[in-house]
C-alpha cells in the first residue's frame, strides 16, 4: 500500500519527510537544505519547511529552481497542523516532496505521523548512545519492532574511519540506518558550527555525495517520485519572499 492510499489522499499529494534530532548540534538545518538540493537533482520538486527557526541562518541566498524554502511564523504548536495542511493545498500538483526540519520533541507533541508524515529520519551521533536516542524517538512516535518501516537513522559528523564500521541497523531495536554525512566546517554560519558571521560556503564534495546517497535511499524507501502534474515550483517566489522580508510566503 502506498502512502497516498494509506491516508486516503490522491497521488497528487506531496510526500512529507521529517528530518528530526533529539538534541541540537548535528547540523540538521544545513543538512536539510543540501538534502533538499539532492532531491531536486533527482528531478523532484521540494518544499523545505523550517520549523526550528534556524534554517534562515544557514541557507545560501541563491535561489534553486524547484526548491522553495518556507519558514512560517508559528507561535504555538497547535498552529503546525493547519500550516502543513495549507502547504499541501497551496503546492498541490507543483511539489513532490515536503521536507520538514523540526525538532523531535515538537514533532512528538503535535502528533507525529498523524500530521501526514510519510517518513521520519532521525539524525544522531554515530555512537551507542546516539543509536539509543534514535530508538527512543521511534518509540515515542509510535513506531515499534519488528517493522520500523516509517523511520530511519542518519548519523551526523562521521569521519572516514568511523564510516567504514557503521552498522546497517541500530543495535537494540534494528532501526534501519539510512546513511551518514561528515562534518564540513566550510559550512560556517549556523548555530551548529563554530565559525560565525560569514556567508554560507559551498561544502566539500564528500559532504554533498553523502547527502546524495541519503536522498537516493529515501527515494527508494518512502518511495518518492515526480507527480503527474508538470507545473514547476518556481524558485523566483523564494527571491520575492526574501525581498519582501516575508519567509511565510509559499
Amino acid at each position: 500500500m502506498t502512502y497516498a492510499e494509506d491516508v486516503g489522499t490522491p497521488d497528487t499529494t506531496a510526500r512529507c519527510i521529517a528530518l528530526v534530532q533529539e538534541h541540537r548540534g548535528h547540523g540538521v538545518s544545513t543538512a536539510a537544505y543540501y538534502l533538499a538540493r539532492a532531491l531536486v537533482a533527482q528531478r523532484l520538486r521540494v518544499l523545505l519547511v523550517d520549523l526550528t527557526g534556524r534554517g534562515r541562518q544557514v541557507l545560501p541566498y541563491a535561489p534553486v529552481k524547484n526548491l522553495v524554502f518556507w519558514a512560517p511564523p508559528l507561535a504555538r504548536p497547535q498552529d503546525i497542523a493547519p500550516a502543513l495542511e495549507r502547504a499541501r493545498l497551496e503546492t498541490a500538483g507543483r511539489c513532490d516532496v515536503i521536507l520538514l526540519d523540526i525538532d523531535a520533541a515538537l514533532l512528538e507533541r503535535v502528533g507525529g505521523f498523524a500530521l501526514g508524515i510519510a517518513y521520519v529520519a532521525v539524525v544522531t551521533e554515530a555512537t551507542v548512545a546516539g543509536q539509543q536516542a534514535a530508538e527512543r524517538v521511534a518509540e515515542r512516535l509510535g513506531e515499534h519492532a519488528p517493522s520500523y518501516q516509517r523511520i530511519g537513522v542518519i548519523f551526523s559528523r562521521v569521519d572516514a574511519p568511523t564510516a567504514e564500521d557503521l552498522p546497517e541497523q541500530t543495535e537494540r531495536k534494528q532501526v534501519s540506518v539510512l546513511g551518514y554525512y561528515p562534518a564540513d566546517y566550510l559550512l560556517a554560519g549556523g548555530d551548529a558550527y563554530s565559525l560565525k558571521g560569514n556567508e554560507p560556503a559551498a561544502p566539500h564534495d564528500t559532504y554533498l555525495y553523502a547527502l546524495v546517497r541519503i536522498a537516493q535511499r529515501l527515494i527508494r524507501l518512502v518511495p518518492l517520485h515526480r507527480l503527474t502534474t508538470t507545473t514547476p515550483v518556481v524558485a523566483d517566489r523564494v527571491g520575492a519572499a526574501r525581498d519582501a522580508g516575508d519567509q511565510s510566503t509559499l
